[in-house]
């Protein structure tokens, strides 16, 4: 992972806290921006390293990322994409009794914003600028888990490929078939076999 500076995806996030009405002053912006900073990922790369896995989160301005954990079985399994005006960020979690953690994978290049988690959290709770930005964007997140959450329960391949149909067209066009069968909980092979009897697939 590199650092890229401040230069557009700074702006990509003030616009879109612009649009979510959240319209902070040039000394808000200054004061809020000063503790961020911009990235570029590389293809294939984490997006957190280090001590950002534990203390950051990113707004992503271009690209793919996919949350992906290993199960003790070593399957690897795709539980999420976020693109363009998504948060990301790396969680804990129990398993099977133990405590393991997620990672972000570049599934495209991804460029974004690192934002502070400790800024987001007393934001989130206790501000009435940015924290209504951040409400709103765990809000919005929150739902399209829960509809994430249906579509994995249904433990179906058609539901899982409808969903990135109607939700994440650009991730059927962009991400490795591999990727995708992760995310449909079946193999690279069981995918490319569903691929074959499915009628509406788009040829890639």
């Amino acid at each position: 992972m590199r650092e890229t500076g401040l230069s557009s995806p700074m702006g990509v996030l003030r616009d879109d806290m612009a649009r979510l009405g959240t319209e902070l002053s040039d000394f808000q912006w200054r004061k809020f921006s000063s503790s961020c900073h911009e990235v570029s990922v590389d293809q294939r790369d984490l997006v957190f390293e280090g001590e950002a896995k534990r203390d950051a989160l990113l707004f992503i301005t271009k690209g793919i990322g996919a949350s992906q954990f290993i199960l003790p079985d070593g399957q690897v399994v795709i539980s999420r994409f976020f693109e363009a005006g998504d948060l990301c960020a790396v969680v804990q979690f129990t398993h099977m009794g133990e405590l393991t953690e997620n990672a972000i994978v570049a599934v495209t290049p991804v460029e974004g914003v690192m934002i502070p988690l400790e800024i987001l959290k007393f934001e989130q709770f206790e501000g009435e600028i940015i924290g209504k930005y951040a409400r709103q964007k765990m809000y919005h997140q929150h739902l399209s888990e829960i509809d994430i959450m249906h579509v994995k329960t249904a433990n179906r391949t058609e539901a899982s490929y409808e969903f990135l149909k109607e939700r994440h067209p650009s991730v059927l066009e962009a991400a490795p078939q591999t990727i995708i069968a992760q995310f449909c909980g079946i193999t690279p092979e069981g995918f490319s076999r569903f691929l074959r009897s499915y009628p509406g697939r788009r040829a890639r």
